[in-house]
């Protein structure tokens, strides 16, 4: 029901001006590592993602230790920037006691939330680690308001919604959840997976490297053929995300926060991104909006150019199917167009450059050949080749430093825009033709900017630094004055220490406060930072030795105490892991067939199958899945009619399953659907989303009498560890699909340690997306 052709209906009226009471929202931005990091630290970011060695869903980018994190966390605190840490792919039952390594250090160096795909990952971080913010990934693929509030009510805080909804539908369910229960967290810039995130297939079809794990292979960047046309092109590849020119649409949505894509692009692109939607905001709300003085003040439009990135799209931004998002011809970086070749002299060529030049700016040249693609857009004559979309592709053209260029017949260090320029060709680049198109690629003057914010700021020490809580209380009692410390991780009790003294007021200003501060905010040979709580009157004199005497009683139970509530917590998570689990024996329940259709001419084929065949498939259940494309005139009861009739004769259960995707045009048809399958007398459903839930739960309260519903759950809403299983027992789901990624050592291990009373369904045959896709190369074409 996704595939409907229902435009949204978008308020195109543009604001002219933001309204005081909107909320100004945060930037968060990439960091794949520590030039990264400081580049957003310095370019005003107000909170940076960033994912460990593993568990993350950029496998191949530098990322971060947890010794990084250690020294780099309380920096960004003292600063004013967040920092959250992805562990944004789906985990593997032997991979659980590995994780409750990282999360203890998490949690103790005090990042500002976990950004969370796996529903296992989230079930064990809320029952063990409360002081770890959940944040829903958008490879959860969370697309709609009720999939928001299943999040919200799993103990979500934020939820990074799916890429594809257009403002109307931000701005609808930031309206129809309270902030207060659940923030939004919307994409802003950057690259586009052709499918939902979470729901690419095509990358582990190919190469065995699932983008659920961190291993995409980007496969959609290749360059494929039609078979059933003469066309070829870059189908898949989608443009790259820029709404920095329609940025008041997420602003008047309500978004909380405005996230760029990037965790495997460099500093460059870090800071210029940064410092785009920086300006655009400070334009929109007409002031300052960064956590501190800006350390930028550059034409950051202009500066884009020299930052990895495709042709730019709105994307759904600004409504569905707004505009075309997927660029046939090129999916890689092509800069800011120069001029043309206008003539060749051996290896140097004359253009008149439309940009200003420096050496060792990097340039690139395109041929003038043309990639068509399809007989009805150009007509019987094809131009170009599929073996160049082959070098596109491994990116074998011309591209270099620029190295020797002459103006006027003398060599140069500079050229001016306007200028006619002689550029030397590198000798290991290929000859160009005159009209090929010169790019600018990257900039020299651009470089020396960035790298000055690519360090550590001036004056910054990094050391690092674990995170406790410090209650500090005074109390006078008689002549006699009572200071106690109690430190804490959270709720959990670490260590406490006090001191008696005489109660003396001080014959000058009072320093207690202001020493009792100095002293227990830092505990550096523990490697401590203490966020302090002091309650009590603090005009009295306590000689700052008493206080140094405090101090060292307390590091000393603390540095017993660390380890013992970390191993405490550890063992604590294995057991519970380790309950409610019994391993399914071999042959202890009988195999069943279940057979799952999405066109209702199917049924004709099963029905026409000899008794003898059909019993031979031991087939105790079938499903249908409506979808608009294969349904003709035929009428939402009928279908429903004849297959539960169909069922019924044959002594078997008859299953609605409803769509992995369903947007706001989607409701209407979808409540048709559930509300003839009931009235019918259905009580079995599969779900694929989170989001799928609340319609079920909506569905049995206007039923007139009480029913139960029969749960299952489709591969798309993953159990690839027990936690994960029992996560959706606990969400009502009496039977999960398996992954159809898994593999057969995960599975072994998967289905001993599998929940109690939970069904388990293997997937034998199907034909697999290998996307669940908004975008269309066919309309694209």
């Amino acid at each position: 029901m996704s595939e409907l052709k229902t435009r949204d209906k978008l308020d195109l009226t543009p604001p002219t001006a933001v309204a005081d009471n909107w909320k100004i929202p945060e930037i968060l931005a990439p960091a794949g590592g520590r030039s990264q990091f400081f580049a957003a630290l310095q370019s005003g970011a107000d909170a940076v993602f960033l994912g460990l060695k593993e568990f993350n869903a950029r496998g191949r980018a530098e990322n971060f230790s947890l010794e990084d994190l250690r020294e780099l966390v309380p920096l960004a605190r003292q600063r004013g920037m967040k920092v959250l840490v992805t562990l944004n792919i789906l985990l593997k039952e032997r991979e659980l006691p590995r994780l409750l390594e990282d999360l203890v250090e998490l949690q103790w160096i005090g990042v500002d939330a976990v950004i969370v795909q796996d529903l296992g990952v989230a079930r064990i971080v809320r029952k063990h680690f409360p002081l770890l913010r959940l944040h829903a990934s958008t490879q959860m693929a969370i697309h709609n308001l009720t999939g928001t509030q299943v999040a919200a009510d799993l103990g979500f805080k934020r939820v990074v919604l799916a890429r594809e909804l257009t403002a109307t539908e931000l701005r609808k369910i930031r309206r129809d959840i309270p902030e207060e229960r659940v923030e939004i967290e919307a994409f802003c810039h950057g690259s586009l997976c052709y499918s939902y995130s979470g729901l690419c297939f095509f990358s582990g079809a190919e190469d065995a490297r699932s983008g659920n794990r961190g291993e995409c292979a980007y496969t959609c960047r290749k360059p494929y053929k039609i078979l059933n046309e003469p066309g070829y092109g870059f189908l898949f590849s989608m443009k790259d995300l820029d709404t920095s020119l329609s940025l008041e649409k997420l602003v008047h949505a309500g978004i909380d926060t405005l996230k760029i894509e990037g965790r495997k692009k460099d500093a460059q692109y870090v800071a210029t991104t940064v410092g785009l939607y920086r300006q655009e905001l400070d334009q929109l709300f007409g002031k300052s909006t960064a956590r501190t003085a800006p350390a930028q003040h550059r034409n950051f439009r202009s500066d884009m150019a020299f930052s990895f990135h495709r042709d730019t799209t709105s994307f759904f931004v600004q409504g569905r199917y707004h505009e075309n998002v997927i660029d046939l011809s090129n999916p890689t970086h092509k800069g800011l167009g120069i001029g043309k070749i206008l003539s060749l002299h051996g290896r140097t060529f004359e253009i008149e450059t439309e940009e200003d030049l420096e050496r060792f700016d990097g340039l690139r040249i395109d041929s003038q050949e043309q990639l068509f693609h399809s007989q009805a857009q150009h007509g019987q004559t094809l131009k170009g080749s599929m073996s160049s979309s082959q070098q596109k592709y491994a990116n074998e053209v011309c591209q270099f430093s620029l190295r020797e260029l002459w103006v006027d017949g003398s060599r140069a260090q500079t050229a001016s825009k306007g200028q006619r320029v002689r550029i030397q060709l590198p000798e290991e680049a290929r000859l160009p033709r005159i009209g090929d198109r010169v790019f600018k690629i990257r900039s020299n003057e651009l470089k020396r900017h960035t790298e000055a914010l690519a360090q550590a700021p001036d004056g910054a020490r990094l050391r690092p630094l674990l995170r406790i809580m410090i209650d500090l209380s005074i109390i006078a009692r008689a002549d006699q004055l009572f200071i106690e410390a109690h430190a804490r991780l959270g709720s959990e009790h670490l260590a406490r220490a006090s001191i008696e003294v005489p109660a003396e007021r001080p014959k000058k200003e009072a320093r207690l406060l202001g020493d009792l501060s100095d002293l227990f905010s830092i505990f550096g040979e523990l490697g401590l930072e203490a966020q302090l709580s002091l309650s009590g009157d603090g005009n009295w004199f306590v000689p700052k030795s008493h206080l140094k005497a405090l101090k060292h009683e307390l590091g000393d139970l603390l540095q017993e105490a660390i380890p013992h509530l970390s191993q405490t917590v550890k063992a604590q998570a294995r057991l519970d892991i380790g309950a409610q689990k019994a391993t399914l024996q071999k042959g202890s329940t009988p195999s069943t067939l279940q057979i799952k259709i999405d066109r209702p001419a199917y049924l004709k084929a099963l029905a026409d199958l000899p008794e003898s065949e059909w019993m031979q498939l031991r087939c105790t259940e079938i499903a249908y899945e409506p979808k608009r494309a294969f349904l003709g005139e035929e009428k939402p009861r009928e279908v429903l009619a004849d297959l539960m009739a169909f069922a019924e004769a044959r002594g078997i259960l008859f299953r609605l399953a409803l769509p992995t995707v369903i947007r706001a045009w989607d409701e209407p048809l979808l409540k048709i659907w559930l509300q003839h399958f009931v009235d019918l007398g259905g009580t079995a459903f599969e779900v694929g989303n989170l989001g799928a839930l609340p319609y079920l739960d909506e569905l049995k309260t206007q039923t007139q009498e009480p029913r139960t519903w029969d749960i299952a759950s489709d591969f798309t809403l993953y159990s690839l560890n027990s936690e994960a299983a029992l996560s959706l027992k606990e969400l009502g789901v009496q039977r999960c699909a398996l992954s159809i990624e898994d593999d057969a050592m995960n599975l072994k291990d998967l289905l001993q340690a599998w929940p109690q009373d939970l069904g388990a369904q293997a997937i034998l045959y199907k034909d697999t997306p290998l996307f669940i896709a908004e975008a269309c190369s066919l309309t694209a074409l």
